[in-house]
C-alpha cells in the first residue's frame, strides 16, 4: 500500500499537468523480501512512462494485491497499445520505440525500463508488459519466500 500511495504521490503533479487521472488500488498487506526504496523507484518510474504515454483525459491505474505464490504490482495506462513486434524489444537498453538512441522530445534515454526490470529481477520476481484494453499493463510479480 505504502508503495503505491508513494508512486501516486511522486507522479500527481506531472499527472494534473497533462490532464491524466491517477487511480490507486493499493490492496492490504502483502508480505515480500525487498528493498523498498528500489521497488518504490520502480514503480514510480512506470506510473511516470504511463502518464507520459496517456492522453489528455486518459487514465493510469495502479494496483497491488497479493497472488499464489507472493505479490503483483500493476501499471494500467492508456497510450493506445504498444506495436506486438516492439513489446519484446521494450525493456532492451536505449529502446524508445525507434532505433535511434539520442533522447527524444520527452528526454527519454530509453534506460528506465531496463533499469526497472534489472531491479525486479534482483529481488527474483519478473516484470513483463502487454497491450489491454486501449493501452498497456505493466505487472512486477515478486515472490514471497515464506510460500512454496
Amino acid at each position: 500500500a505504502d508503495l503505491v500511495s508513494d508512486a501516486l504521490a511522486s507522479a500527481d503533479a506531472l499527472a494534473r499537468a497533462r490532464g491524466v487521472r491517477l487511480v490507486g488500488r493499493p490492496g492490504g498487506p502483502i508480505v515480500v523480501r525487498a528493498d523498498g526504496r528500489e521497488l518504490s523507484r520502480v514503480l514510480t518510474n512506470l506510473v511516470i512512462n504511463a502518464i507520459r504515454h496517456t492522453p489528455v483525459d486518459g487514465t493510469v491505474a495502479v494496483l497491488a494485491g497479493p497472488s499464489a505464490d507472493g505479490a503483483v504490482l500493476e501499471v494500467t495506462d492508456g497510450c493506445g497499445g504498444i506495436p506486438e513486434p516492439d513489446l519484446a524489444r521494450l525493456f532492451d537498453v536505449g529502446w524508445r520505440g525507434t532505433p535511434a538512441r539520442t533522447p527524444g522530445p520527452d528526454g527519454g534515454t530509453g534506460l528506465g525500463l531496463a533499469i526497472a526490470r534489472g531491479i525486479v529481477e534482483a529481488h527474483d520476481g519478473s516484470l513483463t508488459v502487454a497491450n489491454a484494453g486501449r493501452g498497456c499493463r505493466f505487472q512486477i510479480h515478486l515472490p514471497n519466500p515464506g510460500i512454496g
